[in-house]
């Protein structure tokens, strides 16, 4: 028995109105500080990234617990730093190619989750018998902040716990609807001060709100199936259509329910690009026989 598949991916529609990167546009320092390359970088070994990656983390978490610490943060009772920063600069800093840490995902998804947890938090807090369902409200607060950072496409890992502490945590319980302006602050320091250390010999980001190429249509950059596409022609059945990804020289074509990372995205291309790869060797060794 076959279950029905349910898929939404939302920037079906957001990327619909997002313009496209114009940071080509910058000046060469400036766009290179916010991750744009003309020619892929040269990879410079797992050594070199442990480094900066302990470089990075050092900057940021002390920049962020530098400004958490002055007279205006402090007179709000925010403490020397939130938790879950600490989780954020690994991927920040170390895993700096994965979607998980590119800056939609770091920033909107500590925003979303901490407005959650606020919100979750509030609530409880108007039964007398909050002390006794903090467990609950903080269950709660993560659960739905992982359905929201699926549904807007910014999951980050280290926000579920900053819904978390939002509801379990006295201290950052305390700090209220504060919280949020807290945590937007932070992880904007964070990506700012990645930006910097990062692209001294990486680069990053990778993108700053998707891997597709917003500068073409849809259809011409990751291609949806239908009944038009040459590459289906004799494929009339249509279940095959939507369950297929196929490859050839000239486009990737893939199901709309299908959604793709930059990672499988980029397997895609190198696929692709073997195929022409192969095409214009087989046709030079045609014409050097012919010859």
């Amino acid at each position: 028995m076959n279950l029905p598949s349910f898929h939404f991916d939302v920037d079906l529609y957001l990327n619909r109105v997002v313009p496209r990167s114009r940071l080509h546009l910058l000046p060469r320092q400036i766009s290179w500080l916010l991750g744009y390359r003309k020619e892929p970088i040269t990879p410079i070994g797992n050594i070199i990234v442990w480094f900066w990656s302990f470089i990075g983390a050092f900057a940021g978490i002390l920049i962020i617990e530098a400004v958490f610490r002055t007279q205006e943060s402090k007179s709000q009772g925010s403490p020397i730093v939130i938790a879950s920063f600490g989780a954020a600069a690994i991927l920040e800093y170390q895993v700096i190619d994965s979607p998980l840490s590119q800056p939609r995902n770091a920033i909107l998804g500590q925003l979303f989750s901490a407005i959650i947890g606020v919100g979750i938090t509030k609530l409880f807090q108007h039964s007398v018998n909050f002390e006794d369902l903090r467990w609950v409200a903080g269950a709660l607060a993560v659960g739905l902040s992982s359905a929201l950072m699926g549904f807007t496409k910014t999951v980050h890992p280290p926000a579920g716990a900053t819904a978390l502490l939002a509801a379990t945590t006295p201290e950052i319980t305390d700090l209220g609807w504060f919280l949020i302006p807290l945590v937007l602050l932070g992880s904007t320091l964070m990506v700012a001060v990645a930006c910097v250390i990062n692209n001294i010999q990486r680069q990053f980001p990778l993108y700053w709100w998707t891997a597709a190429n917003l500068s073409k249509p849809a259809e011409s950059d990751i291609e949806k199936f239908g009944p038009g596409s040459d590459i289906l022609r004799g494929h009339d059945d249509e279940k095959s259509r939507q369950n297929r990804i196929v490859v050839d020289r000239g486009r990737v074509h893939v199901p709309e329910w299908i959604s793709l990372g930059s990672e499988e995205r980029a397997v895609l291309e190198v696929l692709r690009g073997k195929l022409e790869a192969g095409d214009k060797s087989s046709v030079s060794t045609g014409s050097g026989m012919s010859g």
